[in-house]
C-alpha cells in the first residue's frame, strides 16, 4: 500500500491568501475599529480554512508518521453489521402478552 502525502500546495495557498488579504486590508483601508474588524475577521476565517485542510488530510498526516514496515503490522478489525436485516418471526412471536390483572392501589398506598 503506497501512503498518500497531504497536498502541501493547498495549506501553503491558503495562509498566502490569508497574509495576502491581510496586507491588503492594511494598505486600503484607514485605522480604526474597522480595520481592526476586518483583521479580525480575515484572521479567524484563514485559521478556519487551515482547520478545514487539517480535517481534508488527517488520514495522511498520520501516515507521515509511520515508519515503511507499518501495512504489514497493522491489523483491522471488521465487525460485521446486521443492519438492514429482517428480525426473526419466531422471536416477534414468541412475546405474547401476559394476563395481569389491573393494580387496584391508590396513589397513596403506593407511596406509602
Amino acid at each position: 500500500m503506497t501512503a498518500t502525502r497531504p497536498s502541501w500546495g493547498g495549506l501553503y495557498a491558503r495562509a498566502g491568501l490569508m497574509l495576502a488579504a491581510l496586507l491588503l486590508v492594511q494598505v486600503l483601508v484607514a485605522s480604526g475599529p474597522e480595520l481592526v474588524g476586518l483583521q479580525c475577521a480575515l484572521v479567524l476565517t484563514g485559521f478556519v480554512a487551515l482547520v478545514h485542510w487539517a480535517r481534508q488530510n488527517r488520514a495522511e498526516l498520520d501516515r507521515l508518521e509511520w515508519c515503511d514496515c507499518a501495512s504489514s503490522r497493522v491489523t483491522m478489525r471488521v465487525i460485521p453489521s446486521r443492519r438492514g436485516q429482517l428480525a426473526h418471526v419466531e422471536e416477534a412471536d414468541a412475546r405474547a402478552p401476559l394476563d395481569v390483572e389491573p393494580a387496584t392501589a391508590s396513589l397513596v398506598d403506593v407511596a406509602r
